[in-house]
């Protein structure tokens, strides 16, 4: 069996909700190595420049949008009017498990940002930190990862079927 017949029973088998939240896993998965790569390559001025921070999360912003409506639109051509169909009971038990998860990850994220903040207002050299402004990375970070989990988790439930454990 060639690839490209083992991609065609592979898309045949998935469902199209499983294979939304596939889409949606990838595209904010390459968000944020865009983001992680734009930060580790910067230079110090960058890093300390607001501009420079400004025009990043823009980007960020513009291509997490622009990637979603490109996904959603081939997405859109290739089902069978299952955009329109509301999800069923075990579905939406599902979704629910998924945003436990990305709410746990919220949380922990803004806690740490705030943490982060008053210790550099403070003044205190609790840990050595060469990036400036750390909380917003923080938050950023933690809204990416909450969104893998949110589908992951979602993925990972729907193949399994383990809902509750």
């Amino acid at each position: 069996m060639s690839n490209k017949q083992k991609w065609i029973q592979w898309l045949q088998e998935t469902s199209f909700r499983e294979l939304t939240l596939s889409v949606d896993f990838l595209v904010t998965g390459y968000i944020g190595y865009l983001y992680v790569n734009a930060l580790v390559n910067a230079s110090p001025e960058q890093l300390a420049s607001i501009e420079w921070l400004s025009s990043l999360l823009l980007q960020i912003v513009i291509y997490s949008i622009v990637l979603m409506v490109i996904s959603y639109i081939v997405l859109a051509f290739i089902s069978d009017d299952e955009l329109s169909r509301p999800m069923d009971v075990r579905e939406k038990q599902i979704n629910l498990v998924g945003y436990k998860y990305s709410a746990i990850i919220l949380q922990v994220g803004v806690i740490l940002a705030l943490v982060q903040y008053n210790i550099a207002a403070q003044g205190v050299e609790f840990m050595q930190s060469n990036v400036p402004h750390l909380p917003l990375h923080i938050l950023v970070g933690a809204f990416l990862l909450a969104e893998l989990a949110h589908y992951g988790v979602q993925l990972y439930k729907g193949r399994t079927g383990d809902i509750y454990g």
